[in-house]
């Protein structure tokens, strides 16, 4: 192979040194931390030392660009995200990020200078873990990300995202502008782990992928009448947490029987309130994610889920209030780059699945201004817990095809 697996590894390894301690073995990087600040600044460093002109946009997305014979051309763009959630592995994310550097390096070694430039991207809260909005870094890239709901959008103290973005000096004028024009980035491959087991079942230790699914997402407050736990007798009582466990139990029938065979649904969150022992819960408030690969069956399930929330409110005469955060459309792949992939994959024998993303990536909102394509890496332990791995090895077969997508995509 012609990409160092030993710069690889050396990179994710320093680059999971900066992290918060919250007392668990994983990583933890959110968004406007020391620990945050600190990891895009070692970044930019790396980028530097590879040759790469570093520039940040209006909403802080980092890019390294290597300049082609011909800088007039939109760049072939590679990227992903180096923010993570609480206690989190050390490849979620930051192995695309690393992968294109990687890519640069070798391009370096080889003497080789493309026909189109390329560039190296870092996206700002990937994760929804800090502000319940994900991709916001790309959504913006996409002209997609709406100003004024950031000011609804508030992390566990109550600071919500627009207050956090102008505390950093981040405008609204900053990031409407940093909204790009379609085709102004001719291509866009990210590299990510699978975070589910298809690659581990089907032996493969890269993936070649087709489309992403899409998410809905519900912010659900269910309001009873918090009472003594003793003196309110069983059928008095408008107990809102009881309601919420309805809730989710209907959302787990509904994304497993009622709607599409790629339907999934999770409840990830629940705040209870007053949060007594002794008292009858009068508020609960819930985070309902919603995915699957095809449109009409998530509105499907969408649709049924809304209907659960009425019809649980009237039998348990509880008020359920929800608001839709967010509503995306599945996005498949570019056929050009998926193309390119595959025909790389093939050129350096490296074995491969053709398969579909579950989860959501910056790459879905890219694709609204250039071609897209993502490759997967053979991942063990899920993902968004300490224990997601990746072997090195796995690591630098995917940056093996990207190295060889890209020489296609950019000459």
């Amino acid at each position: 192979m012609r990409v160092s697996k030993q710069r690889i590894e050396e990179d994710l390894k320093y680059l999971a040194q900066f992290s918060a301690d919250t007392g668990g073995k994983g990583i933890t990087r959110l968004p406007f931390t020391p620990e945050d600040r600190a990891c895009r600044e070692a970044i930019i460093k790396k980028f530097k030392a590879a040759g790469l002109h570093v520039y940040t946009d209006g909403i802080g997305n980092i890019y390294g660009r290597r300049e082609g014979k011909r800088p007039d051309l939109p760049p072939v763009m590679i990227g992903s995200h180096l923010d993570t959630v609480i206690n989190a592995g050390i490849f979620d994310g930051p192995a695309g990020v690393v992968a294109g550097l990687e890519v640069v390096r070798v391009l370096n070694d080889l003497s080789i200078q493309t026909e189109r430039p390329l560039e190296v991207a870092n996206f700002v809260i990937e994760e929804s873990t800090a502000f319940g909005k994900s991709c916001v870094g790309s959504r913006a890239v996409a002209g997609v990300l709406d100003y004024d709901e950031l000011a609804r959008l508030k992390d566990k103290n109550g600071r919500s995202l627009q207050d956090a973005f102008k505390e950093h000096g981040v405008t609204k004028k900053e990031i409407e502008a940093t909204r790009r024009e379609k085709g102004s980035i001719d291509s866009y491959i990210e590299m990510h782990i699978e975070q589910s087991d298809n690659l581990i079942k089907a032996g493969k230790p890269v993936g070649l992928v087709t489309a992403i699914a899409a998410a809905t997402r519900f912010q659900v407050t269910v309001k009873g009448q918090a009472s003594h736990s003793g003196a309110t007798p069983m059928g008095e009582r408008k107990d809102a947490l009881c309601a919420a466990a309805e809730i989710i139990l209907g959302i787990e029938k509904i994304a497993a029987a009622e709607a599409g065979n790629e339907t999934v649904g999770t409840v990830g969150n629940v705040t209870v309130k007053p949060g007594a022992i002794n008292v009858v819960p009068g508020e609960a408030v819930l985070a309902i994610d919603l995915r699957d690969i095809d449109k009409a069956d998530k509105d499907k399930a969408a649709e049924k889920i809304i209907a659960l929330f009425e019809s649980v409110g009237k039998e348990r005469e509880v008020q359920v209030e929800y608001l839709i955060t967010a509503s995306d459309t599945p996005v498949p792949a570019s056929p050009r780059v998926l193309g390119a992939i595959k025909n790389a994959a093939r050129e350096v024998d490296i074995p491969h699945l053709v398969m579909h993303s579950a989860a959501a990536h910056d790459a879905a909102y890219l694709a609204e201004v250039a071609d897209m394509g993502m490759i997967f890496i053979r991942s063990y332990g899920g993902s968004h817990n300490p224990d997601e791995w990746a072997e090195f090895e796995d690591v630098a077969m995917a940056t093996e095809v990207l190295l060889e997508a890209t020489l296609r995509l950019s000459s």
